[in-house]
């Protein structure tokens, strides 16, 4: 039975009256004949919503949450109690700060996570990640603090780096390691390296990998390239590097690039691509290496090497092969 129509049809045990009040203060249920509690302790199950509008009570009003909301990845759900700054009629500023710092100090165990956290928030924003792939970072690292092994001996920075790294690939966010390290100021490859094969060693943790289909689309937004030459990169670079698991049989064949860089060979199916006539937008080795965060040279060699296959590499609806010919043969 509904718990709101129950308080209206229940009897009081003393008088027998049916007509009873809610004391919110208290959380008790009393009856209005005799006086009797007949419930306490009682939860209110209305809205936890205030509202500061014009139209306190009416159903136009502004409404403002109480609060901040709960935080599962801190130990006291975010609800801790904190000491605020009234901004007039403070007398001493100074002491209240000391005071601030010194009740945090000894009574917030999450400092470390909160610290981190934020570091996890700055890089995401940098490497232009949405809220999942933040917060998916952040449960890695929470997971990881809580681990046996724990974080003794490991670079914050590192953690949060690599945290985000994992995170970017469990998420759909294509990032190469390099990209990643590059917003990272005070945390070497090594010490990413580290961080990163503690998560998938020892708390395993599944990564996908990060194929070179999965970063063209990106790369080629940033050239400015079109939507024809997106799609057609797209569909050479999966048939340059076939997706795990394909069962066909020229993929057991190993060709010139394999094993190189996703980003390498992204670089090198955007060169081939805006290299034809047809392509909207051209661009150079240089351009392309930069977009891909690889090397220019690396660009041109891997090129150099799918140039032989590049009739059963390039989409047929994009270039026929007479229109390969005007492709560079080897920059």
């Amino acid at each position: 039975m509904d718990a709101a129509r129950y308080k209206f049809e229940q009897q009081c045990a003393d008088c027998g009256s049916s007509d009873f009040v809610e004391d919110h203060a208290n959380g008790d249920l009393v009856c209005t004949n005799c006086g009797l509690v007949a419930e306490s302790h009682l939860i209110d199950e209305g809205s936890e919503w205030r509202s500061f509008g014009d139209k306190e009570k009416g159903d136009h009003g502004d409404p403002s949450r109480v609060g901040g909301p709960t935080n599962h990845l801190l130990s006291s759900g975010g609800l801790g109690t904190e000491i605020g700054v009234a901004t007039k009629g403070t007398g001493n500023i100074t002491m209240i700060r000391n005071l601030q710092r010194t009740a945090a100090r000894a009574s917030d165990p999450d400092q470390g996570l909160k610290r981190a956290y934020a570091h996890i928030n700055k890089l995401s924003g940098a490497l232009g990640l949405q809220k999942d792939a933040s917060s998916r970072a952040c449960e890695l690292y929470k997971k990881a603090a809580e681990h046996p092994k724990g974080l003794k001996g490991k670079s914050t920075s590192a953690m949060c780096a690599a945290v985000v790294y994992v995170a970017c690939r469990q998420a759909g966010y294509a990032r190469t390691f390099k990209e990643v390290q590059a917003v990272v100021a005070d945390a070497g490859q090594k010490e990413i390296a580290k961080c990163y094969k503690f998560l998938v060693n020892v708390i395993k943790e599944k990564v996908e990998m990060v194929t070179p289909a999965s970063l063209v689309r990106r790369f080629c937004a940033v050239l400015g390239l079109g939507v024809r030459e997106m799609k057609a990169a797209e569909e050479m670079a999966r048939a340059a590097v076939p997706s795990e698991g394909s069962t066909r049989p020229e993929d057991s064949q190993l060709r010139p690039w394999d094993g190189k860089s996703p980003a390498s060979v992204a670089g090198a199916v955007i060169y081939a691509i805006s290299s034809l006539p047809k392509a909207e937008k051209h661009c150079s080795a240089l351009e392309i290496a930069q977009a891909a965060a690889v090397a220019e040279g690396t660009v041109k060699g891997t090129y150099r090497d799918m140039y032989v296959y590049m009739a059963e590499l390039m989409p047929a609806w994009y270039a026929s092969k007479k229109e390969l010919q005007n492709l560079p043969n080897a920059p």
